[in-house]
């Protein structure tokens, strides 16, 4: 468990939160059927891209459910099924935070920022999720690297590093962090062929 102060709030981030309506959703067997596949997922995605489906279609009313086969499809270069799942986990889910940060990053990426305050009318998670104490480091490292890359996009570099730091300090070698560092500390070429001079 690791407690993180990010402007002004205490966070409990932890590998081992599960959310309990995730819980209550799964019948024992298939809750660890559950972690085995999203485990597997990472490792092997063709091998289990099958398995998923299935398990997805059993669990569809499940948020975590399909949520990892969002990450199976994106695993398996199925990028339009993945982008079709993002919008409709979100509309289905929309108190979800792994929907909204998924959601509010698809909006990003297709340049309509202004989405991103009716997703997020909030950018303080302990507004948005009063009862919730441990936030699972997935989310919120997903969290701070969806807020970099929106900031990003408004042009407002300072604010995209503060939120970078952060998840940089939560999981320093996450590929999506080490991607996002590339991006915001590489030099433009024009600078790079001017600095050679």
């Amino acid at each position: 468990m690791q407690q993180i102060l990010f402007e002004d709030h205490l966070y409990q981030v932890s590998f081992e939160a599960m959310p309990d309506a995730l819980k209550e959703s799964l019948p024992e067997q298939e809750l660890h059927r559950y972690l085995e596949l999203l485990q597997q997922i990472q490792m092997k995605p063709r091998a289990v891209y099958k398995e998923v489906q299935e398990f997805c279609a059993k669990y569809s009313h499940v948020p975590e459910v399909v949520n990892m086969l969002t990450f199976a499809h994106i695993q398996n270069y199925r990028v339009a099924e993945a982008e079709k799942l993002i919008e409709s986990t979100y509309l289905h889910h929309p108190g979800y935070l792994f929907a909204k940060v998924n959601y509010a990053d698809q909006c990003i990426r297709r340049k309509k920022l202004a989405r991103v305050t009716d997703i997020f009318p909030s950018f303080n998670l302990q507004e948005l999720y009063p009862g919730k104490v441990i936030y699972h480091t997935s989310e919120f490292r997903g969290f701070l690297i969806m807020m970099s890359y929106y900031y990003l996009a408004q042009k407002n570099r300072e604010k995209a590093l503060h939120y970078f730091k952060t998840a940089k300090e939560l999981e320093p070698q996450h590929p999506n962090v080490v991607y996002l560092e590339k991006k915001l500390f590489k030099e433009p070429l024009f600078k790079r062929l001017f600095s050679r001079k």
